[in-house]
């Protein structure tokens, strides 16, 4: 469940986004921002879909993926391609960083986040005179057997 000042900060600035890019606020695209940051976790576009049609606003898909787009543009929602897998998404504001380890037998999807990495990226801006916008990391592993 998001926090309701963060909701209410992406609220606002998906608002601003589309203000000025000249597209209509309509109560589909913010009913999808809240269900969006009402989930835990990772999902795709059936999972959502799927979970929109059992509250108050049902969209179509194309409804779904056009309004992705536009949270993708505005960094409200982070797009990963596990594999060749269907599309997972996750919201990002307010959101710390982390990395991913993938079950590659199930498509479970494991979130940590390890301190060397930091260490890791401001080791490199040093050695290479640059600066790191960003990163991702996904590691694909398998369960051990007993």
């Amino acid at each position: 469940m998001a926090n309701a000042e963060t909701f209410s900060q992406a609220r606002d600035m998906f608002e601003i986004y589309l203000e000025q890019n000249g597209h209509r606020k309509t109560p589909e695209r913010f009913a999808i921002l809240q269900e969006i940051y009402d989930y835990s976790g990772h999902f795709d576009v059936d999972q959502l879909y799927s979970q929109m049609k059992e509250g108050e606003f049902r969209v179509s898909k194309a409804t779904l993926y056009n309004t992705l787009e536009l949270l993708l543009d505005c960094n409200l929602v982070r797009k990963h391609q596990f594999d060749n897998k269907n599309a997972q998404y996750e919201k990002s504001f307010r959101v710390a960083q982390h990395d991913h380890v993938i079950i590659a037998d199930t498509g479970e999807v494991l979130e940590f986040c390890d301190p060397r990495i930091q260490q890791i990226k401001a080791t490199l801006e040093e050695l290479f005179d640059i600066e790191v916008l960003h990163h991702s990391l996904n590691i694909y592993a398998k369960k051990r057997t007993k």
